[in-house]
């Protein structure tokens, strides 16, 4: 129920802000970002330029929204923000007194269609064209991120969606200059292209340039995030970074032919853990009972690798219908051989919307796993 203010100096933008950069931040939607969604943001403005006030007004603006959800008025909604970036830039680069730092954050085009994303294309051409005609990218380092792939649909339902949502991209763009200056950090860069990277790095990299040193080193694989000017070490895995089973793609998938009662006790488990989930709003919700179990795979966890530990155990990931709803879940269950109990691993993830079906309860989490009654 708190607000942000109270953290907001974690927030990267405030490591800026202490070391004299003007901050901005604008997003697309104030009702489902990661700071609002069902939470209350911020009482003060967390950067010196927020535009809150403005995209609220032209969101509730029946008239300037008329045309399309992706537009205001005759002008597409991400070309709003990028000038946004552009004005911003533009009269920063003119004063030279103070640098900037920019956060920006779009997800109404491709939140519940990423096929829309083609429609962007030309827009975001644009602006990295606008950039560069007027010296901006010249002294700009732009990073192109996203906080996972797509979580709903047909897609997610398949091997490639559950490779496509657990990889957001990441892109990180320097100046020209930079890479003729700093050729040591570009080479280290380009290694860690192939290396095990999360947003946490981007993280660190970021409070990298706000000192910037130009130096490099092998990365310390114990940290949670290291920098991107670090070489990140081959070794890592997701138990280094703290990802836990149901996100990781470093643990290895087959196909497995196991008995009908060991599905039954697998999909029974997940079953269970669903009914322990709402235990808090079993007057609003229903219980969630299995329908029909839609796959079941072997997990090869990098964990006893990392520890070089064997435990008499296998690990499954199952994928489950459930009604009432027909909800679609994917979850990780540990069977244990010796106990002949079962445990479910980590999150049980949600394939499919439940828009329509849990708003009679608030929580976030656990709208999830909610049917109303």
């Amino acid at each position: 129920d708190k607000v942000y203010d109270y953290v907001n100096e974690d927030f990267i933008w405030s490591y800026f802000s202490k070391a004299g950069y003007r901050t901005g931040a604008i997003f697309d939607d104030y009702h489902v970002t990661a700071f609002h969604y069902q939470k209350k943001g911020w009482d003060k403005p967390p950067v010196d330029y927020y535009h809150r006030v403005v995209v609220l007004a032209k969101n509730n603006d029946k008239l300037m929204k008329a045309t399309s959800s992706n537009c205001f008025g005759d002008m597409p909604e991400i070309t709003f923000n990028h000038d946004f970036w552009i004005q911003m830039a533009s009269t920063f680069n003119i004063s030279q007194s103070k640098p900037y730092f920019g956060f920006s954050f779009s997800q109404h085009l491709t939140h519940d269609n990423h096929n829309k994303a083609s429609a962007g294309d030309h827009l975001y051409h644009g602006f990295l064209q606008e950039l560069r005609d007027k010296n901006i990218i010249n002294n700009t380092v732009i990073i192109f991120f996203s906080d996972h792939g797509q979580r709903y649909g047909p897609t997610r339902s398949t091997y490639n969606g559950m490779v496509e949502y657990n990889t957001p991209y990441v892109f990180l763009v320097f100046p020209p200059w930079f890479h003729r200056k700093y050729p040591h950090l570009i080479k280290v860069l380009k290694i860690n292209q192939e290396r095990f990277t999360t947003n946490r790095d981007i993280y660190e990299t970021l409070r990298d340039l706000v000192n910037f040193q130009a130096t490099t080193k092998l990365g310390d694989i114990n940290k949670r995030g290291i920098s991107l000017f670090q070489e990140i070490p081959r070794e890592r895995m997701c138990e280094h970074v703290k990802i836990s089973v149901e996100y990781c793609l470093c643990n290895q998938l087959t196909t497995t032919n196991i008995s009908s009662s060991m599905t039954l006790v697998l999909a029974l488990t997940v079953q269970y853990k669903l009914k322990s989930l709402i235990s808090t709003v079993r007057d609003k919700c229903s219980v969630l009972n299995f329908k029909t179990v839609m796959s079941v795979m072997e997990v090869q966890s990098e964990t006893a690798r990392v520890n070089q530990t064997t435990v008499n155990s296998t690990r499954y990931q199952i994928t489950l219908m459930t009604t009432p709803g027909d909800a679609v879940y994917e979850a990780s269950v540990e069977y244990f051989h010796t106990t002949k109990k079962s445990d479910v691993v980590g999150d049980i993830v949600r394939l499919n919307l439940y828009r329509g079906q849990a708003e009679c309860v608030e929580q976030p989490k656990l709208r999830n796993y909610c049917f109303c009654n």
